[in-house]
């Protein structure tokens, strides 16, 4: 349902008259389930995906310029119905691994096989496992090598996932990191959840069986403590965002408001033992 919905939202972006990016896997997965909803994203462009857009846009970047800065190696996590193999400017030789269901990952091998697309710009691998399980090993086993630098993404996914998992998820991922990896995340902070106009759609969310489950209040010093620094911002402090419905908030730490977390990192060598933070969970998690 996730996988569709981002679909949706990166279809309605393409058909604007002003995209921010071009995805037409996202165009053709949407015509064929469910086309009349495509063709009122044609005839009514809607800015209801504004921030997704935005969203879509920061982390196209992010990855951009880890390519340019030389890593030959990204790993997308709960990559859904993602193109970006297939749209961005991608060396040949980068290994780009997409995790997910194997359901799914069965799916959108049929869709692209379906639309001729076997020849991604880069040697992208499907790698089918459960991300609350040992995925570790599966991403191993499809040729990932933890000794080299990483571009990791991890978008749209963890606020789906209880803390635990959360954790779980980001200590795997330091685990796999050589020095000089980077990340690019989102997450939420828990204050969203305590927001009343968020309170009906959070309802709707778990009455459909994708609950939100976790978040952070702190985002740095949680990074910090899985060893990546790293840098912060929310939607309408990008560019991007002028001119689309993007909500803005007041400055932090100015509590009550509902923040989305787009994060760049980079992982750091473990530094002298006074410089590692000692708590192992992140200030202001849900309980």
């Amino acid at each position: 349902m996730t996988a569709h919905w981002i679909a949706v939202a990166r279809a309605a972006e393409t058909l604007r008259a002003d995209p921010l990016f071009l995805d037409s896997l996202a165009v053709e997965f949407v015509a064929r389930t469910d086309p009349v909803l495509l063709a009122d994203l044609r005839d009514n462009p809607t800015p209801r995906f504004d921030v997704l857009a935005v969203r879509t846009k920061f982390f196209d970047d992010f990855l951009s310029t880890a390519v340019r800065d030389g890593l030959r190696q990204v790993v997308i996590v709960a990559a859904g119905m993602d193109s970006r193999a297939y749209r961005l400017d991608l060396p040949a030789e980068l290994r780009l691994f997409e995790i997910d269901l194997p359901d799914l990952q069965a799916g959108k091998e049929a869709l692209l096989a379906e639309l001729g697309l076997t020849n991604a710009r880069c040697r992208r691998r499907a790698v089918a496992a459960n991300m609350v399980g040992d995925w570790s090993a599966r991403l191993r086993a499809a040729g990932f090598d933890p000794g080299e630098r990483t571009a990791w993404l991890i978008e749209g996914f963890l606020y789906y996932l209880t803390d635990e998992q959360v954790e779980a998820v980001l200590d795997t991922v330091s685990r796999l990191s050589a020095e000089g990896s980077v990340l690019g995340l989102e997450h939420v902070n828990t204050d969203l959840y305590r927001a009343p106009w968020m309170q009906q759609w959070l309802a709707d969310m778990r009455r459909e069986g994708r609950p939100w489950q976790s978040g952070v209040d702190e985002p740095e010093a949680w990074l910090a403590r899985h060893g990546f620094r790293s840098q912060v911002r929310e939607p309408a402090d990008l560019p991007e965002a002028t001119g689309r419905r993007v909500p803005k908030t007041p400055p932090r730490p100015t509590p009550g408001a509902a923040r989305t977390w787009l994060i760049t990192a980079e992982r750091a060598g473990e530094g002298p033992p006074g410089n590692r933070v000692a708590d192992p969970r992140p200030k202001g998690t849900l309980r």
